[in-house]
């Protein structure tokens, strides 16, 4: 499927959903290689390659941009690169407009 849709969208860039399709299939192939142990470290390019087609798309702030970005900073921290998925958690607070000590105490709160 990521094949064919990329094809598409490589001839056809403005057909409405088709980036978006494309996005979601990238997304989800990064999720089940991360599920996997990712052996062959793809998940990363997959994920970055998904968030340039939401950002370009949907806007900085979408949720599934936001949710990319979530996913990035997991596959960070499976990775054990606990500074950059601190940076990509630090990027989500941003674009959400959420200082650091508002998130702390509502995830508080959530516990």
């Amino acid at each position: 499927a990521i094949v064919d849709l990329r094809k598409v969208f490589e001839e056809s860039p403005s057909i409405p959903g088709v980036a978006t399709a494309l996005a979601a299939a990238l997304n989800n192939r990064a999720l089940h290689a991360k599920r996997d142990g990712d052996p062959e470290e793809k998940a990363g390019h997959w994920y970055a390659e998904a968030l340039q087609l939401r950002e370009g798309v949907l806007g900085e702030q979408h949720p599934l941009v936001i949710q990319t970005l979530h996913n990035i900073a997991e596959h960070l921290d499976a990775r054990g690169d606990d500074d950059d998925a601190y940076e990509v958690r630090q990027d989500i607070l941003r674009r959400l407009d959420v200082d650091e000590g508002e998130a702390d105490e509502s995830f508080a709160a959530a516990a």
